[in-house]
């Protein structure tokens, strides 16, 4: 697809800004790139803040273009190549080191065993729960007693 020799109102927003990108050869501000755009498709901006996130949204989903940072924008081509990838490093204090996970207890520091089974509690040591699922049955009220 060869850049075409004028501008038209009836392209697209995504291509007129690649084709804007492809004449100027270089990197440019977002504001600066809305401007060309809204110049050539004479756009009404009843609602800036709308068509503006339009206009962003449209070329942040556009694989042809890729944010370079500081607001600038460039096309996906100018890539180098080759799954290089460009890494910004930015200056200032390191990130903080992340804290350190404790480790779980072995099994005998849980009073746990090994049996045939899988796992169970050491008999000696009382569990908290031992009792809860004994109960008398005369303490719980049946269907016979109210019927009396």
């Amino acid at each position: 697809m060869g850049v075409p020799d004028e501008l038209r109102a009836d392209m697209s927003v995504t291509d007129l800004a690649y084709h804007i990108l492809k004449n100027r050869g270089r990197a440019i501000h977002f504001k600066e790139l809305i401007q060309e755009i809204l110049k050539v498709k004479a756009i009404p901006l009843d609602n800036p803040g709308r068509v503006i996130a339009q206009i962003h949204t449209e070329i942040n989903l556009d694989s042809r273009f890729i944010h370079q940072g500081n607001g600038e924008w460039g096309l996906r081509d100018w890539q180098p190549k080759g799954g290089t990838k460009i890494i910004r490093i930015r200056s200032g204090s390191p990130a903080p080191p992340r804290p350190r996970r404790e480790l779980i207890p072995e099994d005998d520091e849980l009073g746990l065993e090994d049996d045939e089974n899988g796992l169970q509690e050491d008999e000696d040591e009382e569990s908290e729960d031992e009792g809860l699922l004994d109960y008398d049955a005369e303490d719980y009220d049946t269907d016979e007693d109210e019927e009396m």
